[in-house]
């Protein structure tokens, strides 16, 4: 008798089967965690590009629906006291309030650096993002766009000046924005931000690869000159797409430039209610319908091997003999072991921090946090600011 058959008899058909599947998965999870997401700590912007041009001036464009106190309060100073040379902030405010507006004037006529149009007056007429953006594009000054928006503010007052270093390289700029949860249960906003935290590593992990697919909308940018070219907004009938749908249209390898920085980081202000945090997500993961399908399943192909690999190990340590299923166990560890140091790495180059030590419960559920957030809404219906 062989040794093979030897191997056959003891352990079985399905057993060897078994665990040539689990180690199939693994190797998948390694392949993320370890090669794919591992570009992220490891891209560097200043070794991989040539310069374009030096020391661009900036326009930053924000668009505010209704009236956000802390938009004046906070947002709007932050972007005026930015420390670079040559920039310009372009506010559209979309309501009908005269003392929010007469408020607005007045901050813009004490700051050389601000713009200001007003856009609507009339509930009838609903005015969508993207026709915002386009009359804000229209008055900017310079070539480079930044776009941000309103409940988010840059984490340091160089976000315009390590945002122009991506502008020196490249036409169409993105680098990461975190959320801020309203006060909460601590495991359910670590849930919240290692869910968007994953969707972003998906997203930057093929940017920096030179494919970018999507963009934080209150973190992005691209020049009006390329914005001319491509004459302006796809998919106009849907209200959001601006950040993930036209950059589509318009980025490649060599047009595309990352900025993975400390002080390229905005905060998001988000509700830590699982209602509106749900809904948020699933209105900004509406447009994925349209992606490309290396996109779609990019992320897809992730989080089935992991369900899978969970359900094999589970199956392994209940029907193989017990010097497999240390073996098993081991396996796990070490996969485990390895998402939480690519996890630590990712997180500090994305602007999030401290989140790798209840990851483990994201690793467990995620998979249906995932399936939640992409739920399909009618587009139509929401409009955010």
């Amino acid at each position: 008798m062989t040794f093979i058959n030897s191997i056959l008899i003891h352990y079985t058909w399905y057993g060897i089967a078994l665990l040539a599947l689990l180690l199939t998965l693994f190797f998948v999870q390694l392949y993320y965690y370890a090669i794919a997401y591992n570009r992220i700590y490891n891209y560097r912007l200043m070794r991989r590009r040539n310069k374009r041009c030096d020391n661009p001036p900036i326009s930053v464009i924000v668009a505010i629906r209704g009236e956000s106190e802390r938009f004046l309060d906070t947002e709007l100073p932050t972007l005026l006291a930015q420390e670079y040379h040559t920039f310009e902030v372009v506010v559209i405010y979309i309501g009908s309030d005269m003392d929010y507006l007469r408020e607005l004037e007045r901050i813009r006529d004490n700051n050389a650096h601000m713009r200001l149009t007003k856009l609507g007056g009339n509930d009838r007429i609903r005015i969508s993002t993207k026709q915002a953006l386009n009359i804000g594009i229209k008055s900017a000054h310079y070539d480079n766009l930044l776009f941000t928006t309103s409940g988010a503010v840059p984490r340091s007052n160089e976000w315009i000046a390590y945002m122009a270093k991506g502008f020196e390289r490249g036409m169409v700029v993105t680098a990461p924005s975190v959320p801020s949860f309203e006060d909460g249960g601590k495991i359910r906003t670590t849930l919240m931000r290692t869910a968007e935290l994953h969707q972003w590593r998906n997203a930057f992990a093929s940017a920096v690869n030179g494919e970018l697919y999507c963009a934080p909308r209150s973190n992005f940018g691209f020049t009006h000159r390329l914005y001319d070219a491509t004459r302006g907004y796809n998919h106009l009938a849907l209200d959001n797409g601006d950040n993930d749908l036209y950059v589509q249209s318009i980025a490649n390898a060599q047009r595309t430039a990352v900025v993975l920085s400390p002080h390229s980081v905005v905060v998001e202000e988000r509700s830590s209610r699982w209602s509106e945090w749900l809904e948020y997500m699933r209105y900004n993961n509406s447009t994925r319908v349209h992606y490309p399908l290396k996109a779609r399943m990019n992320g897809n192909r992730e989080r089935g091997s992991r369900i899978l690999f969970f359900l094999a190990s589970i199956c392994s340590l209940v029907v193989l003999p017990s010097e497999l299923r240390i073996a098993v166990a081991l396996l796990v560890l070490l996969r485990y072991a390895i998402v939480v140091w690519s996890t630590r790495r990712t997180a500090r180059k994305l602007g999030e921090k401290r989140i790798a030590k209840l990851y483990w419960l994201y690793d467990i559920v995620g998979p249906v946090l995932e399936v939640m957030t992409r739920a399909r809404i009618d587009n139509s219906s929401k409009v955010w600011r």
